[in-house]
């Protein structure tokens, strides 16, 4: 079983990276041939899935924080 981890947005990065390093395609290429149901359904490519979500999810939550940051 997982155990949840805290991680930072530059840790988040780095791990969508290592997937694109050991896999050798984009973590876009990838989610569009996991979608498509091209890659199978493993724990790594579930998890790469997972962080992908995650990433997409809170890059608008981190530009909005930026922003105000920036006004403040």
């Amino acid at each position: 079983m997982l155990t949840p981890q805290r991680l930072t947005f530059d840790q988040l990065n780095e791990r969508l990276r290592g997937y694109e390093r050991e896999y050798g395609y984009s973590t876009i290429e990838f989610y569009r041939r996991y979608r498509n149901g091209e890659l199978g359904d493993d724990d790594d490519l579930m998890m790469w899935a997972g962080l992908y979500h995650l990433y997409l999810t809170s890059l608008p939550v981190r530009q909005f924080m930026q922003s105000e940051l920036v006004a403040a």
